[in-house]
């Protein structure tokens, strides 16, 4: 016989644990004789301590089902066993951008590490809490997000009774960094190679994000443009397509970028001969990585000593260029909404014919940079 439908005061809640709506506290009744014991009014705490309890008192159940799987592995209804699953069945239909997967991947090995032996169903409040707290807000926020996808789809197929991460609360973020300032932009790209000259030159004349810049290839220029699929926004947005006319501005930035590196795209190096091999297995051995954008950028930063006064938490990164960039138009009085790609009424028609005829977003990047690129 199937159990009674919880109340909807009592959904969410692990088993034998229910609100007092009255009082607004909790109560456990003892699966084996009924019995009352008021938990509080933390129900963060209740249902940890609720779960707790019912793993005890289902040990019987858990030997049952364990019979009833006829002889397969326990080890299918590890945690690290459904995040195998969850990478290789349930990542791959949502074709996120590579930057977020490699993201996931760091998460991932938290996740591992974390819940290392664990059953899904043994994992509780308190475990994924501890998680969170080793981490900083940013990154706390970003793995509960994760866990609560991961959590529901397992909870889907029947493989735990509930979400413990979604039971967690979310960190506040303070910005912390600071934005770049013209003298101080200036100073970082004195102290730049050729390369990530023209990576910042590029940034501030088009305001895009680090994925889109090192994905701009030669090709992409015709007919006048500089066509920009936004990778983070391509799937979610309707202004993920910008089509960048070539103005003057742009133009010399795009002919900076040329030299003899054979290379498609506009923002390239000729790795070093020790590491060819991970060069080679790269998508094209002179495109540079996201992690290698920010550390270089970084190392000029630290040698151009521009924000000494600022703590490593306040120093702006290569995606504040982007901050500054529509700073600066705004201030030259242009139009930065289509620049950077923000959502506009007219590209809805993208959504609507299922991007069979792609409507571009027409963009002029005619910002005067030549007072930081001098």
């Amino acid at each position: 016989m199937s159990p009674r439908p919880r109340s909807k005061g009592n959904k969410g809640l692990p088993q034998n644990l229910y609100l007092d709506s009255r009082r607004g506290t909790y109560r456990y009744r003892r699966p084996t004789d009924g019995k009352w014991f008021q938990f509080g009014s933390d129900r963060l705490k209740a249902i940890d301590a609720a779960k707790q309890l019912n793993l005890v008192f289902m040990q019987g159940a858990d030997l049952v089902a364990s019979v009833m799987q006829n002889g397969t592995s326990a080890q299918a209804d590890l945690f690290e066993a459904f995040l195998d699953v969850y990478e290789k069945e349930i990542l791959p239909p949502r074709e996120l951008a590579k930057g977020t997967l490699d993201l996931y991947a760091v998460r991932f090995r938290q996740f591992r590490k974390a819940f290392t032996g664990k059953g899904i169903d043994q994992i509780t409040i308190r475990m994924v809490a501890e998680l969170l707290d080793s981490l900083t807000p940013r990154a706390a926020n970003q793995a509960r997000a994760l866990l609560i996808d991961i959590f529901n789809h397992a909870a889907a197929k029947g493989l735990c009774p509930d979400n413990p991460a979604a039971s967690t609360m979310p960190k506040i973020e303070k910005k912390q960094r600071k934005r770049h300032t013209i003298d101080g932009l200036r100073a970082i790209r004195e102290k730049s190679p050729l390369w990530l000259k023209n990576a910042i030159d590029l940034a501030l004349i088009t305001a895009q994000r680090r994925t889109d810049i090192l994905d701009m290839k030669f090709e992409d220029v015709r007919d006048g443009y500089l066509y920009v699929v936004q990778q983070k926004t391509a799937k979610a947005s309707d202004a993920a397509w910008i089509r960048f006319k070539v103005t003057p501005e742009l133009q010399e930035v795009i002919s900076h970028c040329r030299d003899n590196v054979p290379s498609p795209y506009l923002i390239h190096r000729r790795p070093e001969r020790k590491k060819q091999k991970q060069a080679e297995q790269k998508e094209h051995w002179t495109k540079i990585e996201e992690r290698y954008l920010t550390r270089a950028f970084k190392d000029a930063r630290d040698a151009a000593g521009c924000y000494g006064g600022w703590s490593d938490e306040e120093q702006p990164g290569f995606h504040e260029i982007r901050a500054l960039s529509l700073h600066l138009y705004k201030k030259a009085g242009k139009d930065g909404q289509k620049i950077a790609g923000h959502a506009s009424e007219e590209m809805t028609k993208n959504y609507q014919r299922d991007h069979a005829e792609v409507v571009w977003s027409d963009a002029i990047p005619d910002l005067d940079i030549s007072e930081i690129c001098r």
